[in-house]
C-alpha cells in the first residue's frame, strides 16, 4: 500500500469528480486565521505602563514623590503635601498612557517641592544672620 501524502492530495478526485486544483484546496486546508485588532496606531508605540514618551523622544518622566516627602518632613507642610499629591498622579497618567498630563504632573510636583524648599530655606537663612547680628551686637 502507497503511503498517502499531502502533495499528492490535491490529485485525488473529490465526490463530485473533478479534481481539485491546488490554490483551491490549499485554501480549504488552510484558512487563514482572523486577524486580532491591533492596540496601538504605531509598531514601535511603547505599551501604556512604560515611562518613555512617544514619538522617539525616549524621555523618562520623574513623580518627584521622594523629593516631595523630603521636603514635606523637613521643609514647609503645607506646601510638601501639595507637591505629594501632584507626584502621585504621575504615575496614574503613566499607567493610562497619558503622557503629556504626567509630565504636566511632574512639572507641578517639581515646581511645589522648590516652593516648600525655599519657602523654608529662606526664613531659616534670615534667622541665622539675625542670630549672627544679634550676637555681634552683644560681644561690643
Amino acid at each position: 500500500m502507497e503511503p498517502r501524502s499531502s502533495s499528492r492530495r490535491w490529485l485525488r478526485p473529490r465526490r463530485s469528480g473533478l479534481p481539485p486544483t491546488p490554490a483551491s484546496e490549499a485554501a480549504r486546508v488552510r484558512a487563514p486565521a482572523p486577524e486580532k485588532p491591533r492596540t496601538t496606531s504605531l509598531p514601535d508605540t511603547p505599551p501604556p505602563y512604560s515611562a518613555s514618551r512617544p514619538g522617539g523622544i525616549g524621555r523618562d518622566v520623574p513623580n518627584y514623590l521622594v523629593q516631595a516627602i523630603l521636603v514635606t518632613l523637613f521643609c514647609c507642610l503645607p506646601f510638601g503635601i501639595v507637591a505629594i499629591v501632584f507626584a502621585a498622579q504621575v504615575n496614574a497618567k503613566l499607567a493610562a498612557g497619558d503622557f503629556d498630563g504626567a509630565l504636566y504632573y511632574s512639572n507641578n510636583a517639581r515646581t511645589w517641592c522648590w516652593v516648600s524648599f525655599w519657602l523654608a530655606l529662606v526664613p531659616m537663612v534670615l534667622y541665622l544672620i539675625v542670630m549672627a547680628v544679634g550676637g555681634l551686637q552683644v560681644l561690643h
